[in-house]
């Protein structure tokens, strides 16, 4: 039985937390990794509501897979929200009748008022997501993804009195820091102190003007735009949007990274593999040697064994993945591609840290926990 200053000391800080409205919390993470980048297989977003809809959250809990035993986690900690990768609804059900596991969790979930989210391959596919994250734990330097993703850009150009522009400016460097801005040629006329119109009997004041220019994607565009129209003097402003014959080569799905230094030997790679991922068990192709060097690699979280073709091409040295099949292997050969499996559950671990700093980082104080339950689906004996 814990002591009762203890107990007191956590009834104080539970106190302290702070309640969310759900939109919050999904609003912060679709900032992050917004739904627009879902695959068109996939079913990231809200899976189960709240019994009130959007009501108070009181606590997130972080896993992989949305089970009985986490939705059993999630109410004995006090969260009424657990966020998930993998999504507890991919395909749908046609009943609800505890007949599966998921159909279990689902049940579990509505029973005890508790809401799930999943973000899945919107988390994969985002900046900063799962494959990103394998690349730092690598210690390696990202660069662009294997499968971009659809995401053009836009210039958005404000032209506004010069007063304006620093306010301009700051809110479009929130979004973009490449924000470029110049004076342009004409005036604005603004009711002042200054002059004064004897036909409208109103006092004028004409200054110059400022063009403030920035390059977004689509998937900040309307958020660029909703911030200017918030702006006090929007009215005074000249707002335009031009696409950009260029993409966004940050977004998709896996990326090709770099080793710092001379790279790794091939023993020194799989070491590094082991304490990245945890894994136990690192299943490799037949074109792996100990003593080859690895600098260029590519890594992409889950169940990517489809992009070796393209990883082979783009001449890297290793392909880090997971759920690699026998034939994929055969392929590697006939390649003398490197390729490493090193686990599913493994890959796709750091989704929880993801999380974890994407919801504490936008929400101070509140109550957010990975999974401790949670446990790898997969024995290796």
């Amino acid at each position: 039985m814990a002591p009762v200053w203890k107990t007191g000391i956590a009834s104080l800080f539970s106190l302290l937390l702070k309640i969310m409205k759900l939109s919050a919390i999904i609003d912060a993470i679709e900032g992050f990794a917004p739904l627009s980048l879902q695959e068109k297989w996939d079913n990231s977003g809200l899976q189960i509501g709240l019994p009130d809809g959007n009501g108070e959250v009181t606590g997130v809990l972080i896993c992989l897979d949305t089970t009985e035993a986490i939705v059993a986690e999630a109410i004995e900690r006090g969260c009424n929200l657990i966020v998930s990768h993998h999504p507890l609804i991919f395909k749908g059900f046609k009943h609800l009748t505890a007949s599966t596991p998921q159909e279990r969790a689902a049940a579990a979930a509505i029973r005890g008022g508790v809401a799930v989210y999943s973000a899945h391959t919107s988390l994969d596919s985002t900046v900063g997501g799962v494959s990103y994250a394998m690349a730092s734990l690598l210690g390696a330097e990202t660069g662009s993804v294997i499968e971009p993703a659809g995401v053009e850009y836009y210039t958005v150009s404000v032209i506004c009195p010069r007063r304006q522009s620093s306010d301009v400016r700051l809110v479009l460097l929130d979004s973009e820091p490449a924000c470029t801005y110049a004076d342009v040629d004409g005036e604005s006329a603004d009711l002042s102190a200054s002059g004064f119109d004897p036909v409208a009997g109103i006092a004028l004041h004409h200054e110059p003007l400022t063009e403030v220019k920035v390059d977004v994607d689509s998937l900040c565009l309307g958020r660029v735009l909703a911030a200017l129209a918030g702006m006090p003097g929007y009215d005074n402003m000249k707002v335009s949007v031009v696409p950009v014959r260029r993409r966004a080569s940050q977004y998709g799905l896996g990326v090709y990274a770099t080793l710092p230094g001379k790279g790794l030997s091939g023993s020194e790679f799989v070491t590094a593999l082991r304490k990245a991922f945890g894994t136990p068990c690192i299943k490799a192709s037949a074109s792996y040697s100990p003593d080859r060097i690895i600098r260029r690699i590519a890594l992409c979280g889950g169940s990517a064994p489809d992009f070796i073709g393209q990883a082979a091409r783009a001449d890297v040295d290793a392909y880090v993945t997971a759920d690699v099949r026998y034939h994929d292997f055969a392929d590697c050969a006939m390649m003398n591609m490197i390729v490493f499996d090193v686990g599913h559950f493994e890959s796709e671990y750091c989704a929880k840290d993801i999380f974890y700093h994407v919801i504490t980082k936008k929400i101070a104080n509140f109550a957010v926990y990975k999974s401790e339950t949670e446990t790898n689906p997969v024995n290796y004996l």
